[in-house]
């Protein structure tokens, strides 16, 4: 009886921690045993390769069982939904459009921002944002948009926030695009709306974690079509759980130069939560195989955590370079 009621408070603690994310997303008393039990367990033990070849083994096994174990309930291909554009105005010197895509069914929608008439930028910027992000990019954008952005529950404006952006795509041809993925913004729901969908995703082989790489992916594609902004450099920046989600899904997607991640989870226990993804590797894992490819800057406080990937930077000699750097948000 002892062990019974020991076993009932940990899932119930480990439900909380789950349902206590940025979106304050309930999820509820039912989740599945197997995805709370993954949570208890050690990160699977992941040794530092002596070469490349032993590497390549290691990636290649991981990037299949992350397709068939964390994320098989994803589509097989993008929906063949053409892209919507819902606005495009320039004012005060900011050019906003905002462009409506499909993920796994669901709308979703793209802004763009950048100096008015820009020809050939020097980069694109992808911020995944959570709800704090969501309210800072309206309360930023409201006073130049809040016609345009007026279907959404509009925040205080934040001027000094509006006249920054300005400065910046006066003296840089930057482009900064945001999203708000799925129990983000328009699609947050209450909590007991949010226990449903996420039984729904369970059943489906989800999580809204899993959901969220898929639409990150979404958002990147929809950017380089869609936002005409293929060929050019493409940085994703996320912050807490969606630096993680960020992490995943540059993971499936080809070039990107850089990864922003401001305060993420040291592991998975933290979240982004995904099914059996202890079982697998954790995110130190994960940021070494991004960094195979791109640049990784870490915003925290102290320079734990990523021992792994700076370990593996160094054995193979990789050009890309892991950054740890002061962390300047809030979270």
């Amino acid at each position: 009886m002892i062990f019974r009621w020991i076993t009932v408070v940990a899932m119930m603690i480990l439900v909380a921690r789950v349902a206590g994310d940025t979106e304050r997303e309930a999820v509820p008393g039912a989740v599945g045993r197997g995805f709370v039990e993954s949570l208890l367990r050690e990160s699977a033990v992941s040794p530092v390769p002596k070469g490349k070849e032993e590497w390549e083994g290691m990636k290649s096994r991981w990037m299949q069982r992350l397709r068939e174990e964390c994320f098989k309930g994803w589509p097989e291909r993008a929906s063949g939904a053409e892209v919507k554009k819902l606005f495009s105005v320039e004012k005060d010197g900011i050019a906003l459009r905002a462009l409506e895509f499909v993920s796994m069914g669901r709308p979703l929608v793209l802004y763009i921002a950048h100096k008015p008439g820009i020809k050939d930028p020097a980069l694109v910027v992808l911020n995944l944002v959570d709800s704090k992000g969501w309210t800072d990019f309206l309360a930023t954008m409201k006073p130049g948009f809040e016609k345009e952005l007026g279907d959404q529950k509009l925040p205080e404006a934040n001027p000094g926030s509006f006249k920054q952006h300005q400065g910046m795509f006066e003296s840089f041809d930057w482009v900064m695009a945001y999203v708000a993925p799925t129990g983000v913004g328009p699609t947050q729901l209450g909590p007991e709306r949010s226990g449903q969908r996420n039984l729904r995703f369970q059943a489906s082989g989800h999580t809204i974690d899993s959901v969220r790489v898929w639409d990150a992916r979404r958002a990147i594609q929809t950017l380089r079509s869609g936002g005409g902004m293929r060929g050019v450099p493409l940085w994703l920046q996320g912050s807490g759980r969606m630096a993680g989600v960020l992490t995943y899904a540059s993971l499936f997607e080809p070039e990107i130069t850089r990864l922003d991640l401001h305060n993420p989870p040291r592991s998975h226990k933290n979240g982004p939560f995904l099914f059996n993804i202890l079982d697998i590797m954790d995110l130190p894992q994960a940021v070494a195989v991004a960094l195979e490819r791109s640049k990784v800057v870490i915003y925290q406080e102290g320079k734990g955590g990523w021992e792994y990937p700076a370990k593996v930077v160094r054995v193979l000699g990789w050009e890309k370079s892991l950054q740890l750097r002061a962390s300047h948000i809030e979270e």
